[in-house]
């Protein structure tokens, strides 16, 4: 039992008194009022605000997270009301003096770099405060040196070192990247990782360059470890490191262990949320990447997730101790959260002392959302959460068309950029012009990065993001403001750890004491109850998994499963997610049967399903291909890899594509996407969910107009064409077509159908996002993972001489020049890699076998007309600092 101090039992009694809960109260209230209302009916008496600054102090000594949480709001609630409306200047020297004392005993060492930004105060901390100080600075100092960790970060970096299998949690202020990379730091420095590696597990795409970017800054230092984004590692790459950090997705990782360069002795799972995410079909690939690294290598495993109550949880998925884990409670930036109701013109706050909602006496002086975003954020930055990429460019739109013209220097070029790398007529390059972004996991990821750089810039004049759930997956892209426009992620409403993960987005450490998290409600099918309940601030959830400690006897997860292994189908109508989820998972777990693998995956189907053993044993026997190819490929169900063995085995035992075929004729990709979309049986598996690949109940012309589609795509992307040759493509096929057909749901029939005009900046817009959407979502995601498994069976069923091309490498790279391909697997963009290869080709030397052997980068960096951005990724991924190892 934690003994407790006279600190805390003060603190109890502190919470308990009325004085406090007035002042405190009644600060929230004018505070609350001063943001969403611009005028204050009362003004806070001075004696209240002294009150409050001896309770915070004492407050800040106690243990309990809570207590020191109220000490922190208490000092960011009267900054804020001194920002607003102004203090005494007797008042205000004395808070900045308590906040310091505050933030010391805290250990909020970027609070107190965000305090020393301003006018100092007049006031010198104790003598005891400041002793206090020196040893948390000494004994909080970061791997690196250059900075101090919190005393949240601190106990868990201690408590991490010397634990093989490590999970924490806490709330997306609380800094988790920043405590994986100062780890990260220490351990690439042992020699024991030499030949060996790491890989960061990230959830999507659009994570992958911001990690891989922020770990090489790190590690300019340390010449021997490279960072890497692809499951390769180019000879190059080999010879010049000694040690790599991969950042891989979980399908990745999977490609990486089916033939590993460098054994894994780290696997950390950033956002390990998603591999419990429930209706989520990607969270089984989490589990079974993870599950494959650690059965082929004596793999350490560090999760970090947001705010849980069980970080644990991770640790018994997988079958490991559970004495390393820690859930932290503590913030280093104040939320202040409002709910806004534009539809029955109502305003709320929420106490950080009582949960209940507190509703204004004044209405919403705006009745339109922009308006309210516009008038609300003043000259701070703010994000905007929306639910879908196209409604996010469209409010962007609306947001923008309210706004006059900025000027830039750098925006000018950001914007040149996007005309140029996208198309001329990308609403994004508009509404740029007008300070306002918008961002999604579809855009391309150059000029995604881009963006995130302006915006992240405190003297860039993009004010404004418009962002979908990129930010909960990790997007780094704090603000002062974030309004929730929708309480949905796709098709599914908010869970409080998605909430939670969102409003940690608002505050940015070193620049804010305190974020706004705005909820606002413009439609009535909006923020229904169930919602609305997420937004106060609370005690961490639980998380749960049916892996783990299946709750009262739950069996519906493995009876699922069961079915699918029969053969039925499933109960009433699971959405395509869902469905997917369970026929992977009945795939992994019939990989376990056949490796005879003791996980809880198969231990709890064993015990829950009656006739488990014998079907598992059925299923396991009824597998054709072989294991290897079936484990790259949990996605697709076991029968569908099946047909293509024995299609290659005792049918055409032709390759997909032919080495001598011609990729410059659209013919080849249409007749290879034709005999995929009949062996994997598209009909039935890639006509629903989202982003669907094919039309539902098209008749035959139908289809093949589609797959055409997919044909003119595919064949300009292999050949490397830029994404505004693409996309111009893309917009010639429907002027051939001659119809668009969309949604638009202002109208009274949503489903609109009508003459396709190159003229219309919405027309051209739509097919640009999904052009976008498609590269990604369909190319590269999904089609992709068809191209591999085709590829992997025809390997083991016809040998590498008879297999042909491996186009899955080509949709990956988006060129079929394997000198480009090299490039990239070193960590160039795409078209960078373009850009070498035509302009300087003389710095590169490749082997017979294209394999990229040496590059002269300080030749190609004195010249000038490298681009901009080409420089700036040669000197991020090629150039380490030289450390004077005699400085001290």
């Amino acid at each position: 039992m934690t003994s407790r101090t006279a600190a805390d039992l003060l603190s109890e009694m502190i919470l308990q008194r009325a004085d406090f809960q007035s002042a405190y109260g009644g600060l929230e209230h004018t505070v609350a009022e001063s943001f969403l209302s611009g005028d204050v009916t009362q003004v806070l008496d001075p004696v209240d605000a002294k009150h409050l600054l001896r309770y915070a102090d004492v407050l800040s000594h106690s243990s309990d997270a809570h207590h020191r949480e109220l000490a922190y709001t208490a000092i960011a609630l009267l900054r804020e009301y001194d920002s607003a409306v102004g203090l005494e200047q007797e008042l205000r020297d004395r808070v900045l003096a308590v906040a310091e004392a505050v933030l010391v005993q805290l250990g909020n060492f970027p609070g107190i770099r965000t305090l020393q930004k301003g006018v100092g105060s007049r006031y010198a901390l104790p003598l005891s405060r400041g002793a206090l100080r020196i040893a948390k600075e000494v004994l909080q100092r970061t791997s690196m040196g250059d900075a101090t960790l919190t005393d949240a970060q601190y106990a868990i970096t201690e408590k991490m070192r010397g634990e093989d299998y490590f999970s924490f949690s806490g709330p997306t202020s609380l800094g988790k990247s920043f405590i994986i990379k100062d780890a990260l730091y220490d351990i690439v420095r042992r020699d024991e990782l030499n030949d060996h590696c790491v890989v960061v597990l990230v959830p999507t795409k659009a994570l992958i360059g911001q990690t891989a970017a922020d770990l090489r800054s790190l590690l300019s230092e340390v010449p021997e470890v490279n960072v890497a984004t692809y499951p390769s590692l180019p000879k190059l790459l080999r010879q010049k490191y000694r040690r790599t950090i991969f950042v891989l997705t979980p399908e990745r990782l999977l490609r990486y262990l089916a033939d590993p360069v460098r054994e894994i002795d780290y696997l950390v799972v950033d956002e390990a949320q998603k591999v419990i995410a429930k209706n989520d079909a990607r969270s089984s690939l989490y589990y079974h990447a993870i599950v494959e690294a650690t059965r082929r290598f004596a793999t350490k495993l560090v999760f970090a997730s947001p705010s849980i109550a069980n970080p644990e949880l991770f640790l018994e998925l997988f079958g490991k101790a559970t004495n390393g884990a820690l859930a932290v409670k503590e913030r280093t930036v104040a939320q202040h959260r409002y709910f806004v109701d534009l539809v029955t013109q109502r305003q709320y706050y929420f106490s950080g002392i009582d949960a209940t909602p507190q509703e204004l006496e004044a209405p919403p002086r705006q009745t339109d959302v922009v308006d309210l975003i516009l008038s609300r954020s003043g000259d701070r930055k703010a994000i905007i959460y929306i639910n879908g990429s196209l409604k996010s460019a469209e409010f962007a739109l609306r947001l923008a068309e309210r706004r006059g013209v900025v000027s830039d220097e750098k925006l000018d070029e950001l914007i040149k950029h996007v005309r140029e790398y996208v198309h001329k007529d990308y609403f994004l390059a508009s509404t740029l012009s007008r300070g306002v972004a918008f961002h999604h996991g579809k855009m391309p990821q150059e000029v995604r990065e881009r963006v995130e750089r302006a915006f992240a810039d405190p003297e860039s004049p993009i004010q404004f993001v418009v962002c979908t759930s990129t930010l909960l997956e990790g997007v780094n892209l704090p603000a002062k403001n974030i309004f929730v426009l929708s309480d949905k992620h796709g098709n599914s409403s908010f869970t409080k750890i998605d909430f939670e993960n969102l409003a940690g987005r608002a505050g940015r450490l070193t620049y804010d004491f305190s974020g706004n998290v705005v909820c606002v409600r413009e439609e009535t099918n909006r923020w229904a109850d169930t919602t609305r309940a997420l937004i106060p601030r609370a005690e961490p959830a639980r998380a749960e998994s049916f892996l783990v400690n299946p709750a009262n006897n739950r069996k519906k997860e493995y009876t699922d499963i069961a079915r699918i292994l029969r053969g039925d189908s499933l109960p009433g109508t699971p959405s395509a997610d869902q469905q997917r989820s369970v026929e992977q998972y009945a795939s992994i777990l019939t990989l376990h049967q056949l490796d005879n693998q003791q996980t809880p995956l198969r231990s709890y189907f064993l015990d829950k399903v009656k006739d488990g053993r014998e079907l598992l044993r059925k299923a396991a026997a009824s597998v054709k291909v072989p294991t290897d190819v079936l484990r790259r490929s949990p996605n697709i169900p076991p029968e569908y890899q099946d047909r293509v063995w024995a299609d290659l085995t005792g049918g055409s035992a032709a390759p997909l594509v032919a080495e001598d075929a011609d990729l410059a004729d659209v013919n080849t990709f249409l007749n290879l996407l034709s005999r995929l979309s009949n062996l994997y049986v598209w009909r039935t598996t890639e006509v629903s969910g989202t982003d669907p690949l094919m039309p539902k109940n098209a008749d035959a012309d139908g289809w093949e107009r589609r797959l055409y589609y997919w044909a003119l795509l595919m064949r300009g992307w292999v050949r490397g064409d830029p994404i505004n040759r693409v996309i111009s493509s893309s917009i010639a096929y429907y002027a051939q077509r001659g119809w668009i057909t969309y949604r638009d749901y202002s109208r009274e029939e949503s489903l609109v159908n009508e003459p396709f005009d190159r003229n219309s900046a919405k027309h051209v817009n739509l097919i640009i996002e999904w052009t976008l959407r498609d590269i990604e979502g369909g190319l590269r995601f999904r089609i992709i993972g068809y191209l591999q498994n085709f590829f992997d069976v025809s390997l083991m069923a016809l040998g590498r001489d008879r297999a042909g091309v491996n186009v899955a490498t080509l949709v990956e790279y988006g060129t079929t020049d394997r000198r480009a391909i090299q490039l990239q697997e070193v960590g160039f963009g795409r078209s960078v890699a373009t850009e070498l290869l035509a302009d300087h080709a003389d710095a590169l030397q490749f082997s017979a076998d294209d394999e990229l052997e040496e590059f002269d980068y300080e030749v190609v960096l004195v010249n000038t007309t490298l681009s901009d951005e080409a420089r700036a990724e040669i000197e991020n991924i090629m150039i380490k600092v030289q450390v004077d190892a005699t400085a001290t």
